[in-house]
């Protein structure tokens, strides 16, 4: 059996080791913000540990792009500094707990999925080619229906002869 002062040993060893690894995730956070640029530069998105945009910049070369094609890019490459970002907090807490540990087995498990590689294209991206592919080879709609035209009736025969409209 343990005395008193080794039993208080062992807990204050612990709470040292907790301590320490605490640190060592507040370290590791604080420096796991991400960042991506356009391939041309003309772009560049920072995000913080959780995702959350925290900087745009836009040059003026990115100014004269088309605003969909910029705004298609802004959302491209945040999802790509937010996949980085994500990578560096699944790390600290491997580094921290192990890559077996049920902490960063559920870090990971909620990882962004990696980005395809780019293809490159000759104008717009692939989600307007794509669009524009799917609305030229719809099928028109069916024209519209008319009801059928009503039989012409009187409408004084329809509630007899007295008519509030008719001065008699």
């Amino acid at each position: 059996m343990k005395t008193p002062e080794e039993w208080m040993r062992d807990f204050e060893a612990k709470i040292a080791a907790a301590q320490a690894k605490a640190a060592a995730v507040q370290e590791g956070l604080a420096q796991a913000g991400g960042s991506a640029s356009s391939n041309d530069g003309a772009i560049t998105v920072t995000v913080a540990p959780n995702g959350a945009l925290t900087g745009l910049e836009l040059t003026a070369d990115a100014m004269r792009k088309a605003p969909g094609q910029l705004s298609g890019e802004i959302l491209e490459i945040a999802r790509k500094a937010q996949r980085g970002a994500a990578v560096k907090v699944a790390e600290t807490f491997g580094a921290v707990e192990g890559e077996g540990s049920e902490t960063y087995r559920l870090i990971t498990e909620y990882l962004p999925p990696p980005e395809e590689e780019e293809q490159p294209q000759t104008s717009g991206y692939a989600f307007n080619e794509e669009y524009e592919e799917r609305a030229a080879t719809a099928a028109p709609p069916p024209p519209a229906r008319r009801p059928a035209p009503r039989p012409s009736i009187d409408e004084d025969e329809d509630f007899g002869d007295s008519s509030i409209f008719k001065n008699r």
